[in-house]
């Protein structure tokens, strides 16, 4: 599960501000019936990795919690926040540690100071603090820079006074963690100085990269996300941690409230339901898939607040119930973070010139491959199927979302290809002769050289009609330019894969003669034993080209036309596409159905799903022939995907099962073609 990596806490002294929701605990004077039990309930709580917690005046009750932490074995963080914000007898200036003030400074700072001492004593990990208030802009940006100046010094100050506290009692340093709040000067919110992403990374910078404090990290909220507003004046995005990554080291989820006729404007911190909230399960999703997006392991806050005449259990409930839906989507188990897959770290140069010398120097590889080649007893394993399809380029078909000629690098698309078969548990491919031909001579290459093969135990299909050219006059003329069925017996392979896409309109006389061709090579194909997996299409003439009807009424009439062309069906498989209410398109014929994969997508989670889906909707469904969405899915890894699409088909996986899965095989095995060069 995602999050797994990051130890969750609870931010006690929001969730249980005191007896009634008062804010007894925030001002460190809670009675202690009321503090021990509530800390004990949040520690007892399994789903909670962590606890964060402010001061307590009491010393006898801080030694009582500091016994119920450390028996707990859970992670501690100490949040110096309430006591700068409540700062108690107004002793301090609003503008705390980013104070111009020299005297109100050093004041600021020994209070935070103090904070880490008790810290220390509750064995806490790290240490949350604010800024200050924002002085302005009424003078310029010389104010602002002054405070930011002022700052800088200040928490110089306090990450080294938490290391030489850390080496005394021979610890590790306490973190030092600055949230960023808004910048609001209104009731309900902060009016802190940092503040918005731009100033917290210069001041971070300064701070970690300048001074050296490894200790040192920023804490962004997200119910602070919609408040905060920097240059663009315009309310920060998930987008902004990409520039924060280097410098997070703690998270807080929660809520807050934009309409400022809303009784609970600004930063309250109301549960993600609260009709006003300005977070709910979509900005939670966004902001935790863009956590997963930069990798972040850190801790992760939950910060929410009972509204008056709510019990706190009931607020904690629903941000856990959120948090764990969010943890259950596809969109945000798919993130990939990082991670991008590039062809040529898997299928080199170098590989693909000994491709080309053997193809110049010793052709007759291609029919000693094939001869060699261990193939299965049985079409299929436990009567399921999924079949890479690589035919594409052979019917003028080479663009990959908005690049028109992606396909037309035939490095990267054999590469592709080759990827997927090397490092999944796909059954097999179906292709045109030039790309069989390649597959069967990097079979070889490898096998001489003492390697494993790619295609023994594999399916290999032929593509035999290839010459309805996508974007020409009579596309739907389409004969049969690629393999044929004796060619394909000689090569010993196991299948044949045709098409016809059925115009009922102007061209319809070349559907009906594609009809013809199609049913003749099915009956070559049955005189030699060929499985033949058949592409039934109800197709409709577009400003942009032919599109596919994808209704189900008009699949199921194509499906009557398909399943009785040639002499025999025996040996027939059709490929469908997946549509809405797919259980009617299964029921209209009795062969196997192979779903088709479809245009590349740039993910493949809806592929996946439907897919799900599919495997549901009619016994007869028994699998998927997938192409572009796999070979190209975004930059994602083409093994990877190609193998969650198998865990649907042959365990009949969940889409979440196998997301999950495919998480974790991103970038395995990527030197499983090293052996052609050895």
């Amino acid at each position: 599960m995602i999050l797994q990596k990051n130890p969750i806490s609870l931010v006690h002294f929001m969730a249980f501000p005191g007896p009634g929701n008062t804010n007894s605990v925030q001002r460190g004077e809670a009675r202690e019936e009321y503090l021990l039990r509530t800390i004990q309930q949040v520690v007892d709580d399994p789903y909670f990795g962590g606890i964060e917690i402010t001061r307590i005046k009491r010393r006898a009750t801080r030694q009582k919690v500091a016994s119920i932490l450390k028996a707990s074995g859970k992670q501690v963080i100490f949040s110096a926040q309430p006591v700068q914000l409540i700062n108690e007898d107004g002793l301090i200036a609003p503008e705390d540690v980013s104070s111009r003030d020299e005297t109100q400074r050093q004041l600021a700072v020994e209070r935070i100071k103090a904070c880490i001492d008790e810290a220390l004593e509750l064995e806490a990990r790290a240490l949350g603090m604010i800024s200050g208030t924002d002085p302005g802009t009424a003078s310029g940006l010389k104010d602002r820079e002054e405070a930011k100046l002022a700052l800088i010094r200040s928490l110089d100050e306090i990450c080294t006074y938490a290391r030489e506290r850390a080496e005394a009692l021979d610890r590790p340093p306490l973190g030092i963690s600055l949230e960023m709040f808004d910048r609001v000067d209104a009731p309900g919110c902060k009016n802190q100085l940092i503040g918005p992403t731009e100033d917290a990374v210069s001041v971070a910078r300064q701070v970690k990269d300048v001074c050296g404090h490894g200790n040192f990290g920023l804490l962004y909220d997200l119910s602070h996300m919609p408040l905060l507003k920097g240059i663009s004046l315009e309310p920060e995005t998930p987008a902004v941690l990409k520039t924060l990554a280097p410098y997070l080291n703690h998270i807080h989820v929660g809520s807050c409230v934009t309409d400022s006729s809303d009784p609970l404007y600004g930063d309250s911190h109301p549960r993600f339901d609260y009709s006003g909230s300005a977070v709910g399960e979509e900005e939670l999703a966004d902001f935790i898939t863009a956590l997963l997006e930069i990798g972040y392991t850190g801790g992760i806050g939950i910060e929410v607040m009972p509204q008056p005449h709510e019990a706190s259990t009931i607020a904690v409930e629903s941000a856990k119930a959120y948090l764990t839906i969010v943890q259950q989507r596809l969109d945000v188990n798919y993130a990939l973070g990082s991670y991008f897959f590039q062809t040529r770290r898997f299928f080199t140069e170098g590989m693909m010139d000994l491709l080309n010398d053997t193809r110049v120097y010793r052709p007759h590889l291609v029919e000693e491959a094939a001869r060699e080649r261990k193939r299965r007893s049985e079409l299929t394993k436990e009567g399921r199927l999924v079949i890479l399809a690589a035919d594409h380029p052979a019917r003028n078909v080479t663009n990959v979302g908005s690049a028109p000629v992606a396909m037309g690098d035939r490095l990267d698309y054999l590469g592709r290809i080759l990827r997927v078969l090397a490092a999944s548990d796909i059954d097999g491919v179906m292709a045109t002769p030039d790309i069989i031909e390649d597959l069967l001579l990097v079979d070889y290459l490898l096998k001489e050289n003492g390697k494993k093969g790619l295609l023994d135990e594999r399916v290999l299909i032929g593509c035999m009609n290839r010459s309805g050219l996508a974007g020409v006059e009579y596309e739907m003329d389409d004969r049969m330019t690629a393999f044929t069925a004796e060619r394909m017996h000689q090569l010993g392979m196991d299948g044949a894969k045709m098409m016809f896409r059925l115009d009922t309109g102007h061209y319809s006389r070349y559907s009906i003669q594609t009809l013809a061709y199609c049913a003749e090579a099915i009956k070559e194909c049955n005189e030699l034993d060929l499985p033949v997996f058949l592409e039934p299409l109800p197709v409709v003439k577009t400003d942009s080209g032919y599109q596919v009807k994808m209704e189900a009424n008009e699949l199921i009439k194509t499906i009557g036309i398909g399943s009785a062309l040639g002499d025999s069906s025996q040996r027939l498989w059709l490929k469908i596409p997946y549509v809405p209410e797919y259980y009617r398109v299964a029921r209209a014929t009795t062969l196997p159905i192979l779903m088709l994969g479809g245009a590349s997508k740039g993910t493949p989670v809806d592929t996946i799903q439907n897919f799900e889906r599919g495997m549901g909707e009619g016994y007869n469904v028994r699998g998927a022939m997938v192409g572009r969405n796999v070979l190209y899915p975004g930059k994602d890894d083409p093994a990877a995907v190609a193998s969650a699409v198998c865990d649907v088909v042959h365990s009949f996986a969940t889409s979440l099962e196998a997301v999950r899965a495919l998480r974790k095989r991103r970038g395995l095995e990527m030197s499983a073609l090293e052996g052609l060069l050895s």
